[in-house]
């Protein structure tokens, strides 16, 4: 028979790994797979494994045997084995051992790199160049080509007819000789009020009410200087109850005609008028607390509009500083005299 030649296989081509195209346009080829392990690899390493555990157990099993022949060989034999076995088991190092020999090695190997760190060069830092100063500027086009003979300059006026030559700048003003005044006043501190004056009781009826300021006398005077006033002019009971527990009566009097009269005094400036609550407060007190027939409130000042309409409508009689002058004075009438209107 003749063999029959079976045709030689053409070598398979290698097929080129696909490329992996990657963001931007670049291609990289594909990671290889790695093999993974078959089931022939995996049965030979159990076959492996059962052949070692065989023969440690036949070897075990002909030592057995032999050492149950020779008794006394098998027993020399252990006591030689023993040091060996014992001095194996001191040269291993324990774990502690272990542990102490590998952090001495981190610590020797970080002391390794810390002193690297600080013995190593410093880089070299790339100053900044210093900005070219004036003198190293490059020279002006004007320097660098200066112009010929031929070419016109610009030391002249030049002008083309088509722009403007610009105005001569103009001189400056000459500073003011005038001295310099501020837009602004200064503040000036208040000028400080005069004292008040004060006098007793005994005093006042030995001075002349008609040229006295009570503008300038103090509160505790002013009542005094009002009683003066009524004594002069026929209230010889008239005194001063004015304190603390007043409840709004300052004067009191007995007129001519035998009416009881009840006084408020008011020192006030000529900015502060004496407003409405003031006199509500005085028409609570004068008729039912101090049983006044005749009510007079007395002011330095002047009275608001609502102030005087209650005056009217309680039959209360204000008194301003323009009508207390005139009391004093004697060019007008006491609150009780003629023509004084009485509630």
């Amino acid at each position: 028979m003749i063999d029959e030649v079976a045709p030689a296989r053409e070598p398979l081509a290698e097929e080129p790994i696909p490329a992996r195209v990657v963001r931007g346009g670049a291609r990289r080829p594909r990671r290889m797979r790695r093999a993974r392990p078959t089931v022939r690899s995996g049965s030979l390493a159990v076959v492996l494994a059962a052949a070692i555990l065989t023969g440690l157990a036949l070897a075990f099993q002909g030592f057995a045997r032999w050492a149950g022949e020779h008794p006394g060989w098998a027993v020399l034999l252990g006591l030689a084995a023993v040091p060996v076995l014992y001095a194996l088991l001191r040269g291993m190092p324990h774990a502690r051992d272990l542990r102490r020999a590998a952090r001495a090695g981190m610590a020797e190997a970080e002391a390794d790199a810390l002193a690297a760190t600080r013995t190593a060069p410093p880089v070299p830092v790339d100053e900044a160049a210093d900005p070219p100063t004036r003198t190293q500027q490059p020279p002006l086009l004007a320097d660098a080509f200066p112009p010929g003979p031929e070419e016109p300059t610009l030391a002249a006026p030049f002008h083309d007819g088509r722009t403007a030559p610009l105005p001569e700048p103009e001189a400056p003003a000459p500073y003011a000789t005038e001295p310099y005044a501020p837009d602004w006043e200064p503040e000036l501190e208040p000028e400080p009020e005069a004292e008040a004056v004060a006098l007793t009781a005994a005093e006042l009826d030995g001075v002349d009410l008609a040229t006295l300021d009570f503008a300038a006398l103090d509160p505790d005077t002013f009542e005094e200087a009002v009683a003066a006033l009524c004594r002069r002019d026929g209230c010889a009971d008239a005194e001063t109850v004015g304190g603390a527990g007043d409840l709004g009566a300052d004067v009191l009097a007995t007129a001519p005609d035998g009416r009881r009269v009840v006084i408020q005094c008011k020192r006030y400036g000529p900015e502060n008028k004496v407003g409405s609550q003031d006199l509500q407060r005085f028409g609570g007190t004068c008729w039912s607390v101090h049983g006044a027939q005749l009510a007079v409130l007395v002011t330095t000042s002047e009275f608001t509009a609502p102030a005087e309409e209650y005056a009217d409508s309680c039959g209360i009689r204000c008194i301003n500083g323009t009508e207390l002058t005139a009391w004093a004075e004697g060019t007008g009438p006491a609150p009780w005299g003629p023509g004084a209107t009485l509630g």
